[in-house]
């Protein structure tokens, strides 16, 4: 949607909280809070990322993976050509095409019925000693191009390094 309003907002709302599980759902939408008296507050917040894109290697941590792979997808070309590090469950099948597996989380945006696999494509030229289901740290380069995984232009992980990882705390990430 364009724009959510919430009716009869009290003045002691938590607009920050307000804003973190809409924007869970929809960054491009606009915020407004029609309060008890009548006025019209539009939300203003900023949605700064928990981490640093600038950085050499850029942290995903375990509780902002929501968060990152919705960035990456909704903005890939600020990421191209940049490395990240992060958690995720390993996906391999005969299905992908040859040196390529998957790494993500399940996701939920909103309720149990809503989880979905988030992942992204990774390439690598090295034996892949893990099997499907397992946690693993990947570093990796992004690289935009085509890919069979997509079937469209998207970002693919030029993997630097795979090293064994336990599985998060929360193993479905979520945005709040």
């Amino acid at each position: 949607c364009e724009m959510i309003v919430l009716n009869r907002a009290k003045d002691d709302l938590d607009k920050v909280e307000v804003h973190k599980i809409i924007r869970g759902v929809s960054r491009k939408c606009d915020i407004a809070y029609e309060m008890e008296n009548g006025d019209v507050v539009y939300d203003e917040l900023e949605d700064p990322l928990p981490f640093d894109l600038e950085a050499d290697v850029i942290e995903i941590k375990e509780e902002d993976y929501a968060i990152w792979y919705r960035d990456i997808s909704e903005e890939e070309d600020k990421y191209d050509g940049k490395t990240l590090r992060f958690k995720g469950m390993a996906v391999k099948s005969q299905k992908l095409p040859p040196k390529t597996f998957l790494c993500g989380r399940y996701l939920m945006v909103c309720c149990e019925d809503d989880i979905t696999f988030a992942g992204l494509a990774c390439q690598w030229d090295k034996p892949m000693t893990f099997e499907t289901k397992d946690w693993v740290t990947v570093t990796a380069k992004v690289a935009l191009k085509f890919s069979p995984v997509y079937e469209k232009r998207g970002p693919v992980l030029q993997i630097l390094s795979v090293e064994p990882a336990e599985a998060p705390l929360q193993e479905v990430a979520t945005f709040y």
